[in-house]
């Protein structure tokens, strides 16, 4: 298990935390020399870029404040520095990490016998307190409570949204719930094998909304099932000052809509390209059908408001 590599993939936009983030990634793992990351480090601030220059197993990608593109190409730059890694660990850039998570979520990836098997969820929150500790304090000794994330409904941002807004409640391993299937993947806490994202890439034409949905709908196509995690190795900070993103409008919500109505098949008048389109392995059709959701009419069963998806098939 020491011998397979673990990609930390970071989309970070002028976060003062990332460093920290990437620090306990390290001094928290059972073996750190597996360790790697691919980083978009978009900011003109370089103290902390040149901080992780310094660091071995780091891949950097440097954007400019006024070259950024939101979070999904981002991701999209991210994913282009896969090498030989065996997992992949997509976390934000505001995060802090239990001991030896490394090993922990492997084995709890394995242990679902799946080899489309990607757990995500919501992790639980960083309390300020917790900032103010040293990276490897005894607080994270322990996973935390494991995440069953829901639909709360279609986002009111845009008129006519088709993006679904999720929550997540926490559960303990022995939840009936913990391990089972789920309809979503949270982007900020989304641990898989390397094969996902080789074969799944963000679609660029998406701004920030893009991260979750319709990365769920394609991987879901793609023939990936989402579990959700029994524990919880990672924490993350949610109350962030607000940030003004370079390009990122009211229009670029409908922008990312309008993408994701083609995506459904909702609007036939425009193509995506192959890179950013479905798989074939399941349909949209089976998406809406294993988990309550009908994108058409933008209704959401009561299925996926609870996130119980117990009796889900998982192969």
């Amino acid at each position: 298990m020491e011998k397979e590599k673990i990609l930390i993939e970071i989309a970070s936009y002028c976060d003062e935390e990332l460093l920290n983030t990437v620090n306990s990634a390290i001094v928290q793992a059972e073996y750190p020399n597996r360790v790697y990351f691919a980083i978009c480090y978009q900011g003109d601030d370089l103290d902390d870029y040149y901080e992780l220059k310094k660091i071995n197993n780091c891949k950097l990608i440097h954007l400019k404040k006024s070259e950024a593109r939101g979070s999904v190409y981002a991701r999209y730059l991210c994913q282009s520095l896969i090498d030989d890694e065996t997992y992949i660990y997509q976390v934000d850039s505001h995060m802090r990490f239990v001991k030896h998570w490394d090993t922990k979520i492997i084995n709890q990836l394995l242990s679902l016998n799946d080899k489309r098997a990607i757990l995500s969820g919501y992790p639980p929150a960083i309390t300020p307190e917790m900032l103010t500790l040293p990276l490897n304090d005894k607080v994270f000794d322990n996973p935390s409570y494991g995440t069953v994330m829901y639909a709360r409904g279609f986002r009111t941002d845009v008129n006519g949204s088709y993006f679904i807004s999720c929550a997540s409640k926490l559960i303990k391993k022995d939840n009936p719930l913990a391990y089972k299937r789920n309809a979503f993947i949270a982007s900020g806490n989304f641990f898989t094998f390397s094969q996902a994202h080789r074969e799944v890439r963000y679609d660029t034409s998406m701004y920030f909304y893009g991260d979750e949905m319709p990365m769920s709908i394609r991987l879901y196509t793609y023939g990936w099932n989402f579990y959700n995690p029994g524990e919880s190795f990672v924490y993350h900070l949610y109350k962030k000052e607000k940030q003004e993103f370079p390009g990122f409008k009211k229009d670029t919500m409908v922008k990312e809509n309008e993408r994701l109505k083609v995506l459904l098949g909702i609007t036939k008048d425009d193509v995506i390209p192959l890179e950013f389109g479905l798989g074939k392995v399941r349909s949209i059709e089976d998406y809406e059908k294993t988990f309550g959701i009908d994108f058409k009419n933008r209704t959401i069963s009561g299925l996926a408001k609870s996130g119980d998806f117990e009796n889900v098939n998982g192969k």
